[in-house]
């Protein structure tokens, strides 16, 4: 019994098919500047089906012919639809996904960390296990007692540090807070050394920060990510597997900002 052509069946398998043969004309050409003759070789299309489809794409500006060359490119219509994609692609909506998957994983609260005006704001957040000492976590902690902010410093050239660490509001928050430059010049030499940074209990008792940076395509560090929880409870668990996932969720990070070009605004 054949089936009938005016189907609702028939009728969106036909225009699945026709998108997918557009697509393929779409992506021919993005590949290479290519002639009516060519894209028909490299594709296999009735003719009479590739004329169709160069004259809709022209019509909507997706592409357009060079007449010296009788080449077709793609359109200037696709600028617009390359920054469109592209105001969504900041860093918290491309960390999110990745942060929160590694929260998932490790049972921890993953954060995504900028530097802005001196200190660390906190643009994401993924709850791993609760903790009144995770979940009371401040917005803007300052960058000497945070894990985050000490690998922003650790990138600082000499003479800003110093001046940094003349401020007089730095005050010791537990015993492990770091408030002179001399003893940050011994910390900051295993910061870069590691590519990671610690906050042991320096802003709060109780309280083990690991951050790691992320790059763009300058190759500078662009933010930073880290994992907090109790310290007593984190050193139950294996904590360089945890440092290792932590990095390689970083590369993962890094590789996408890298291939959008993506860069902190702040």
């Amino acid at each position: 019994m054949k089936q009938d052509p005016h189907t609702p069946d028939t009728k969106t398998k036909e225009f699945s098919n026709s998108i997918d043969k557009t697509l393929s004309v779409i992506d021919c050409i993005f590949e290479e500047e290519s002639t009516f003759i060519d894209i028909q070789k490299k594709l296999n299309l009735p003719k009479a089906t590739l004329h169709r489809i160069l004259q809709s794409l022209e019509k909507y500006e997706l592409i357009e012919k060079v007449p010296s060359t009788g080449c077709y490119r793609l359109g200037l219509k696709f600028i617009y639809y390359s920054e469109a994609v592209k105001t969504r692609l900041s860093i918290p909506s491309i960390a999110q996904p990745f942060l929160q998957s590694l929260a998932s994983t490790i049972g921890e609260a993953t954060g995504l960390s900028v530097l802005y005006q001196n200190h660390c704001l906190s643009l994401v957040s993924c709850r791993g296990e609760e903790s009144a000492l995770t979940s009371n976590l401040l917005p803007f902690p300052m960058l000497y007692c945070s894990a985050a902010g000490k690998l922003f410093l650790s990138t600082w050239p000499d003479e800003k540090l110093k001046q940094y660490f003349e401020n007089p509001d730095l005050k010791k928050l537990t015993y492990n807070t770091i408030i002179t430059y001399e003893d940050f010049k011994k910390e900051q030499v295993q910061i870069l050394e590691k590519g990671l940074a610690y906050d042991d209990e320096e802003n709060e008792y109780g309280l083990f920060c690991i951050s790691v940076p992320l790059f763009n395509h300058t190759g500078q560090i662009n933010a930073n990510i880290g994992i907090t929880a109790p310290k007593s409870r984190l050193f139950t668990q294996d904590v360089d597997a945890i440092t290792t996932q932590l990095k390689d969720t970083a590369r993962e990070i890094s590789d996408v900002l890298i291939r959008t070009k993506c860069v902190c605004p702040y």
